[in-house]
């Protein structure tokens, strides 16, 4: 998509010294108080030591100290020191940081293990002397108070927000304690390190104006937007990385489900911001910088968006009929966390389809089977791999791959498949396999991680010919770079680059992606309608590799990023918009 219509927003705000990048902060969302308000958090350098959290002056300061614990094998609960406080808004995380133990040396080959526990060696559920039945021998476990219940932490993360009580974290082995079964912990040895960390705090967007970055940073900064009813909770800080929330509809739980609709912004100095739609649209989210906007336009309303989306799928037609079910507030399947909070009877998100599916998938037991979305690439791809026909993709340059579709046998599966071996002048190869039908093809396409049908992987060139083809697929123009004659002169890349092309209508394509590429306030594509696009330009994150394709015969900007990298003594406007018409 073009990257027109962009409409110039000086700030107000002196610009920052060369060595600081300023970001302003303006809440124009007018939620009603009784329904909620908006909250901020951010941090930058998600790296190891180097992280730094937002402060509520604006600036970014390093966290708390870290408490580290060594947790000994051969000892009964051992205190922590540490005061948890049921339902507070201070989190803390414990995890497993490094060391080994043993509960029995007769066990595992005799070998230690890590705070997972014994492999393959779960405590029956009569032995009730052990802290925990039904969890591995040897596992981390830790309880609050000295009565509390234990819980299980092992490898993963505990969060305090978990807790069902209060009083001090204790933590030990899962082990027969007393001794009732055998040697009890007379025979273990070993110990571990575990970390402790306070959370990330979230503090009200109304009362911070500026934001600023002072710090050389590596780019992975984020700050985190969410409308909820009540103050969040500390994002929890595992091993110096914020962990953040699981992706709409909460589709890997238990991870932490935000307490509201929730968006990010990403940035750093010297680096290009964006906002990313990539694992959902939350919230009307916008900024500018350089005199360009992106985002979702600040005269459109959340509540429109919805609307629009919903308008969007039915002018769309029955091939965008199941993308229908992304706009949801509801919950997912069988077994799903608690229905999210609805902020003044909007709905919660509209889900990417891969993450709908994979929810679909971990909390409906195999729901997502029976699901329309589980079978909408089956006849594209069949076509696109239809036996004896030709792909040749230009890289750039004189860099053309080139190949016949074959039968082939996957050494990733040891099945035969149809698939694709490119070429280029080098006489270097790749080949790509087509995923049967069902649900694999629909994660194929959706979600777009290399796996055994890019055995290659996505390192070189072989990453760049998928993201290629994924890209292509989802734009709906996969098809017309298919030949039934060879191709030696990137004839692909030629039809997968042109823009008008994409996105036509009836077509089978990312109707998501469609939607925040195309969709204007009304519901309509605005390449037809003549009115103004949701987000400015028609740029958004539609799918993971919605960039600017590769190779030629394409001009303009596809994602919500800047185009350039953002130097010091810049300002960057940061919008989010009004909650209801």
């Amino acid at each position: 998509m073009n990257n027109q219509g962009n409409i110039s927003r000086q700030s107000s705000v002196a610009p920052p010294n060369s060595s600081t990048i300023l970001l302003t902060l303006a809440d124009q969302s007018g939620i009603a108080s009784t329904s909620g308000a908006a909250w901020v958090a951010g941090f930058i350098n998600g790296g190891a030591s180097n992280l730094q959290i937002l402060q509520s002056d604006g600036s970014f300061a390093d966290p708390a100290a870290a408490t580290i614990v060594s947790v000994a094998a051969a000892s009964s609960w051992q205190g922590t020191g540490i005061q948890i406080s049921q339902g507070a808004l201070t989190t803390n995380t414990v995890a497993y940081v490094s060391g080994k133990w043993t509960a029995d040396p007769q066990t595992n080959g005799g070998n230690l293990y890590d705070a997972n526990g014994c492999p393959g060696l779960n405590v029956p559920s009569d032995q009730t002397e052990f802290p925990m039945v039904g969890v591995a021998m040897g596992a981390l476990v830790g309880k609050i108070g000295e009565t509390g219940t234990p819980f299980f932490i092992g490898d993963g993360y505990w969060f305090s927000s978990m807790a069902q009580t209060s009083g001090e974290l204790y933590l030990c082995i899962n082990d027969d304690l007393t001794g009732a079964y055998g040697a009890g912990l007379t025979d273990n040895s070993g110990s571990l390190t575990v970390e402790i960390t306070q959370g990330l705090p979230f503090y009200l967007l109304s009362s911070i104006s500026t934001v600023t970055l002072a710090t050389q940073t590596n780019g992975a900064n984020r700050l985190i937007f969410v409308v909820s009813p009540s103050q969040p909770p500390a994002m929890p800080i595992a091993v110096y990385s914020p962990l953040g929330y699981t992706a709409y509809p909460y589709a890997n739980p238990p991870g932490i489900a935000a307490p509201g609709p929730f968006d990010i912004f990403e940035f750093g100095m010297d680096a290009a911001a964006d906002l990313s739609a990539v694992n959902g649209l939350g919230l009307n989210l916008s900024f500018s910088y350089n005199s360009e906007q992106y985002g979702v336009d600040t005269a459109v309303s959340r509540q429109q968006v919805g609307s629009a989306y919903s308008s969007f799928i039915t002018n769309e037609g029955s091939m965008a009929s199941p993308f229908a079910q992304l706009l949801y507030q509801t919950s997912i399947g069988n077994g799903a966390p608690n229905p999210p909070t609805v902020i003044g009877n909007q709905f919660f998100a509209i889900a990417d389809p891969n993450d709908l599916l994979q929810a679909m998938l971990i909390q409906g037991s195999g729901i997502a089977a029976d699901n329309a979305l589980a079978s909408y690439w089956d006849s594209t791809l069949a076509s696109f791999f239809g036996l004896n026909q030709y792909l040749s993709i230009n890289l750039g340059g004189s860099n053309i791959y080139s190949g016949q579709c074959q039968q082939q046998t996957n050494p990733s599966t040891n099945t035969q498949t149809n698939a694709y071996t490119l070429t280029n002048s080098n006489n270097t190869s790749y080949t790509f396999y087509q995923p049967p039908t069902g649900i694999e093809s629909a994660l194929y396409v959706f979600e777009q991680a290399f796996n055994q049908y890019t055995p290659a992987g996505s390192g070189g060139d072989a990453g760049l010919l998928q993201d290629c083809i994924w890209e292509a697929l989802c734009r709906g123009v996969a098809t017309a770079g298919v030949f039934a004659t060879e191709k030696t002169a990137g004839e692909s890349t030629q039809a997968w680059n042109t823009a008008a092309n994409w996105y036509a209508a009836n077509s089978t394509c990312h109707y998501y992606a469609k939607f925040l590429h195309c969709s204007d306030v009304n519901g309509e594509d605005f390449r037809t309608s003549g009115q103004d696009p949701i987000l400015y330009g028609g740029a958004a994150y539609g799918f993971s590799m919605d960039e600017d394709p590769i190779g030629p015969g394409f001009s303009g900007n596809v994602p919500s990023k800047t185009k350039e990298n953002v130097p010091g003594g810049s300002v960057m406007n940061i919008v989010l918009g009004p909650w209801s018409t």
